[in-house]
């Protein structure tokens, strides 16, 4: 139950992620065509900087505690969410 306390949005994101991109990469590679294999294989080279990524957060989540890691990370994906409002609302212009 210790895991369930500790969760962080970047966490559950890279999680999401690993499954889903092993899922994908795994059919991209079994596929039929050269560039479809090698996608595959880029997707699974994609996912070793997330993993990392992933091993880092569970360390700042040990040292500085879930609480302070949570308001950073979601202050991240709030000026995230604002940039690409912005980015919408000018490609618009």
């Amino acid at each position: 139950m210790n895991l369930l306390k500790n969760l962080t949005p970047f966490f559950i994101i890279g999680i999401i992620s690993i499954i889903v991109g092993l899922i994908y990469a795994i059919i991209l590679i079994t596929g039929n065509s050269a560039q479809d294999g090698l996608m595959g294989i880029y997707i699974l080279l994609g996912l070793i900087p997330l993993f990392l990524f992933m091993v880092l957060d569970r360390f700042v989540v040990k040292k500085f505690g879930n609480q302070k890691v949570n308001k950073v990370q979601f202050s991240i994906l709030l000026f995230m969410m604002f940039l690409w409002i912005l980015r919408l609302i000018l490609n618009m212009l």
